[in-house]
């Protein structure tokens, strides 16, 4: 890496961490002694992580003042300050219920509704929340769980195999399916990010990347497809052109396979896998929902009808707290917003669809063969706020899931001058699957940066991404991070 001093100076001061000092507990209701999901635990303005689904948290120590306070906050619970000094590793924390006062909140001349309040956010949405001249620490942790409910190619035609042999082929490719369609597979990533958003342009630096993933039980469809496909393309291989058609529909009258035969076998080359700084996706998304609220029941609120629940404490915050549900056709989800009564900012939202709805539906399954949806779709995320007093995700998470189903058969016939050698295949194949992805990204820590810092950002072009089959807790020692819950640490 090739960095101007002031660069090293910067970075430097910005990874400090005392070394086999991490603050490790649980946060739980104090009533029932349930742990509690998603609790803020700051150490300090603008640096700390959040609890997992269970309640559990690791905090590296980032401060040799004992007397600073260890702040824990979440939705519907009384704030909580422990000093450093006081807090034993492994500690217990419990959080009583939070009652709020009407008269602490800020008053006006008229009572606001919730669409009063909802308007004022969205008029100062852009001046609270914003992400510019800043580098944001994230950690990033996504799971996918899929299920082949149907994986099957049927090999109809193919002139340079005998019957034996297509029968013997598809045998194989059946008894692959049943592999496939047997057993759920589930995988989770993880990576850690320094984000330098800068007004615009947008920087990732990757400090990690984990993939926990067992090959042996996890089946990538995609993968597994592309390998079946070039083993029967690689049999059509030919220096003429080919005629594609799926069913009746011609796709290609001069296709020459060549490129992609090369782009098939590029995919099965075991290659370690990179990442590699410039792909910037994820981050961009951070950025997206740091400064953009563009579901529709805050760009179409004449969808959606909403109730103003009243006032209460959320993550140490005084929020109004408005419900939102579907009042037409083209609302979909319900959810509760958050909005702080001082400056209306938003301090934290969910969202979910409607029972029985659906964010996206196609059927074309009698027509095309082609049927999918999106039947699940939710939200949930914390603001926090930072020294200029400006919002920046503190805990975004999302889970999406998807249903598709296809059924077409692909036919390939050679240009070849002589009839009678004309190449031809002709399969079906059939696929039906269920795929849930669940994104996390934690806002770990928040540095204001100046401008100028762009121009000597330099980082090598890719880090390689580490695959384990089993999880390793010490794997992200010394870095903040959500504790892996238990199904994580059982994974297998």
């Amino acid at each position: 890496m090739k960095f101007s001093f002031s660069l090293v100076l910067l970075l430097s001061i910005f990874s400090i961490q005392l070394q086999a000092q991490s603050l490790r507990g649980r946060v739980v209701d104090a009533g029932n002694q349930e742990g509690i999901p998603f609790v803020t635990v700051q150490l300090g303005e603008n640096y700390g992580v959040i609890s997992n689904a269970e309640g559990y948290f690791v905090l590296q120590l980032k401060t040799t003042n004992t007397d600073s306070p260890i702040i824990f906050s979440s939705m519907g619970f009384e704030r909580l300050e422990i000093p450093l000094k006081d807090f034993e590793d492994e500690q217990v924390i419990r959080l009583k219920p939070a009652t709020y006062a009407l008269d602490e909140v800020l008053l006006f001349d008229k009572q606001l509704t919730a669409e009063d309040i909802l308007e004022k956010f969205i008029a100062k949405a852009e001046e609270n929340h914003q992400l510019s001249n800043a580098r944001v620490q994230v950690f990033l942790r996504s799971n996918n769980d899929y299920k082949a409910e149907t994986f099957a190619i049927d090999v109809e035609k193919a002139s340079f195999l005998n019957r034996s042999e297509r029968q013997k082929m598809n045998e194989n490719i059946r008894n692959l399916g049943k592999k496939i369609t047997q057993t759920s597979s589930t995988s989770y990533r993880e990576r850690l990010t320094d984000i330098y958003a800068f007004e615009d342009t947008l920087i990732n630096h990757y400090q990690k990347a984990l993939n926990l993933i067992n090959r042996k039980t996890t089946f990538d469809t995609e993968d597994i497809q592309n390998q079946v496909f070039l083993e029967l393309l690689k049999s059509l291989e030919s220096p003429n052109s080919f005629k594609v058609k799926s069913g009746i529909i011609p796709l290609d009258r001069d296709l020459s396979l060549n490129d992609m035969l090369e782009d098939l076998e590029e995919d099965q080359l075991k290659l370690p896998d990179t990442l590699r700084h410039k792909n910037a996706w994820r981050s961009e998304s951070y950025k997206k929902h740091a400064i953009q609220f563009e579901n529709d029941f805050f760009t179409s609120p004449k969808y959606y009808a909403y109730e103003l629940v009243g006032v209460t404490k959320a993550y140490g915050q005084p929020c109004y707290h408005i419900r939102f549900t579907p009042d037409r056709r083209k609302g979909k989800y319900v959810g509760d917003l958050y909005i702080n009564t001082r400056d209306f900012g938003m301090v934290s939202y969910t969202y979910d669809l409607e029972e029985g709805r659906k964010a996206m539906s196609v059927n074309l399954k009698f027509v095309l063969g082609i049927k999918a949806n999106t039947f699940a779709d939710s939200g949930f995320l914390i603001f926090s706020k930072n020294s200029d007093n400006t919002y920046y995700p503190k805990y975004i998470k999302q889970t999406n899931g998807d249903y598709a189903y296809i059924n077409r058969s692909l036919s390939f016939k050679e240009n070849h001058p002589n009839r009678s050698k004309r190449k031809k295949l002709t399969f079906e194949f059939e696929m039906e699957f269920n795929l849930i992805e669940t994104i996390e990204y934690v806002g770990v820590e928040y540095q204001n940066i100046v401008p100028e810092l762009k121009n000597d950002l330099s980082f090598e072009d890719y880090i390689l991404i580490d695959e384990v089959e089993k999880y390793d807790t010490g794997y992200w020692k010394d870095y903040n991070i959500i504790e892996a819950t238990e199904a994580i640490k059982d994974y297998k």
